[in-house]
C-alpha cells in the first residue's frame, strides 16, 4: 500500500512540475510578445504595436502590428509606410518534442498601405504552424495561397508558395518554393517555372549569411533561359563587410544569340562596418533626400568620408560564359585606397587603382565584322586564340591594349561630384 501511495505521490509531483513548467513557459512566451514594442522602440526600420493579447494559464492568443515606416510607397497617394498584422495562437503545454506549439497568419494592413488590397482584393494571407524547441529554436511551415490579379490590361499569377522557417535569437533558415509565376500584358508576357529561395543567416541583425534565389526556367517573347541561380554571401571579417554575388545560368537564348554556362561574380570587399551602419541609420532617418537639413548633411558627409578613407575594393573577379562556339573570360577590379589623412578631399588620381582583362576565344564567338570593328577602334588586340583586351589604371593614367592615355583632367569632374557629397 505504501508503494502505491508513494507512486501516486510521485505522479502528483511530476504532474505539478509539468503543469508549473508549462505555466511558466506560457507566461514567458506571453511576456516576450507583449514586450516587442519596447524591444524595438529604438529601431527605425521596424516597429511593433500590440493590438490585443489574451493570456491564460497554458496558452495565449492575440495579434500585433508590424510597420516598416521608411518603405517606398507603391502608389502616390499611399503613405511611406508598410503595415502587416500578425494573428497568433500559442499552446505552451510541454510535450516530449516541444515546449510549445503555435499557429499564425499575416495579412497586409490596408488602413496603412492599400497596395495589397488594390492588387488582390482582401489581400494575400501568409500563414503557418510550428513548434518551439527546448533549446529556444522555433520552426514553422510557411504557406501563401495562389495569387491572381487581373484587370483590363494585366494578368499576374503566382502558384502556391510553401516552405519552412527555423530561427532563434541569432540564426535564421528559410526555404520557400513556388512552381510558377506568370505576367501578361497586351504587348508582353513572362513565364517563370520553379522559383525557390534559400536563406541561411548566422546573424539576423547584421544580415550575415547566404541568400540563394533560383528559377528553373523562364521565357518571354524574345528570350528564354534555363537554370538561373543568384547567390549572395555577406560576411564580416575584422570589422569589414564583404559582399559576394554570384550569378549562374545554364543557358540564355535571344534570337541567334546563345550563351551557355554563364558564371559571373560581383564582389564588394573591405567596407568599414561602422561607416556602413552609420549610413544605414542615416538613410532611415532622412525623410526628404532632396532637401537635407544641415545636421543631416553633416552626418551623411562624415559617414561617407569615413567609408572612403578606410578604403575598399569593388569589381567582377570572375566572368565566364560560352558564346555560340567560343568562350568569354575576364575580370575587373577597382581599389579605393586607404587614406592616412582624415580630410574630406577625395582625389581619383591618388586614391583609385584599377585593372582588368577579357579574352574571347573560338572562331564562333564573334563574327568577322565585329572582330574587325573591335580591332579598328583599339578595343582589343588579336591573339592566336581570338581577341584580348586589358587595362590598368594608376595615378590618373590608363594603359589599355598597348596604348597610354592621361585622364587626370577628365577625372576632376568625378572628383567634384564626390567631394560635393563629402562636404557638409
Amino acid at each position: 500500500m505504501k508503494k502505491v501511495i508513494s507512486f501516486v505521490v510521485l505522479i502528483g509531483v511530476l504532474m505539478a512540475v509539468w503543469l508549473g513548467a508549462s505555466f511558466y513557459s506560457a507566461r514567458t512566451t506571453g511576456n516576450y510578445i507583449t514586450t516587442l514594442p519596447e524591444l524595438y522602440k529604438q529601431n527605425e526600420s521596424i516597429h511593433f504595436k500590440m493590438i490585443e493579447h489574451q493570456q491564460s494559464a497554458f496558452s495565449s492568443s492575440g495579434k500585433f502590428e508590424i510597420r516598416f515606416p521608411n518603405s517606398t510607397p507603391f502608389f502616390s497617394d499611399a503613405p511611406s509606410v508598410v503595415g502587416l498584422v500578425v494573428q497568433y495562437n500559442i499552446s505552451n503545454l510541454l510535450m516530449l518534442d516541444s515546449a510549445g506549439r503555435f499557429e499564425w497568419k499575416m495579412t497586409g494592413d490596408d488602413t496603412i498601405d492599400p497596395m495589397l488590397k488594390k492588387l488582390f482584393g482582401q489581400g494575400p494571407t501568409l500563414h503557418g504552424k510550428g513548434h518551439i524547441g527546448y533549446s529556444g529554436q522555433r520552426q514553422s511551415s510557411v504557406e501563401l495561397s495562389e495569387l491572381l490579379f487581373k484587370d483590363a490590361e494585366t494578368t499576374l499569377k503566382m502558384a502556391r508558395l510553401h516552405g519552412v522557417a527555423l530561427w532563434d535569437n541569432q540564426n535564421l533558415i528559410l526555404k520557400i518554393h513556388s512552381d510558377r509565376f506568370s505576367a501578361r500584358t497586351e504587348h508582353a508576357s513572362t513565364d517563370l517555372r520553379g522559383l525557390s529561395m534559400d536563406v541561411k543567416l548566422s546573424d539576423r541583425m547584421l544580415g550575415l549569411g547566404t541568400y540563394i534565389f533560383g528559377i528553373d526556367q523562364g521565357s518571354s517573347e524574345s528570350s528564354s533561359f534555363k537554370e538561373m541561380k543568384l547567390k549572395k554571401t555577406v560576411s564580416l571579417e575584422n570589422d569589414r563587410f564583404n559582399l559576394l554575388i554570384t550569378h549562374m545560368m545554364k543557358q540564355f537564348t535571344s534570337g541567334k544569340f546563345k550563351l551557355t554556362d554563364i558564371e559571373q561574380d560581383f564582389a564588394l570587399r573591405g567596407l568599414d562596418k561602422d561607416s556602413v551602419m552609420s549610413l544605414s541609420t542615416i538613410s532611415r532617418e532622412i525623410k526628404d533626400t532632396g532637401n537635407l537639413s544641415s545636421q543631416e548633411r553633416i552626418k551623411l558627409s562624415s559617414a561617407l568620408s569615413n567609408l572612403l578613407n578606410k578604403g575598399f575594393s569593388i569589381g567582377f573577379p570572375r566572368v565566364i560564359a560560352s558564346l555560340n562556339d567560343g568562350k568569354i573570360e575576364g575580370n575587373i577590379n577597382i581599389d579605393v585606397l586607404k587614406s592616412d589623412a582624415n580630410n574630406l578631399e577625395f582625389s581619383s588620381v591618388q586614391r583609385l587603382r584599377a585593372n582588368g582583362q577579357f579574352s574571347i576565344t573560338g572562331k564562333g564567338a564573334l563574327d568577322k565584322e565585329l572582330q574587325a570593328t573591335a580591332l579598328m577602334l583599339g578595343l582589343a588586340v588579336k591573339t592566336p586564340e581570338g581577341l584580348k583586351t586589358s587595362f590598368e589604371f594608376a595615378n590618373g593614367v590608363i594603359k589599355a591594349n598597348g596604348k597610354t592615355s592621361n585622364e587626370k583632367e577628365k577625372l576632376k569632374f568625378l572628383d567634384d561630384i564626390i567631394n560635393s557629397l563629402l562636404k557638409p
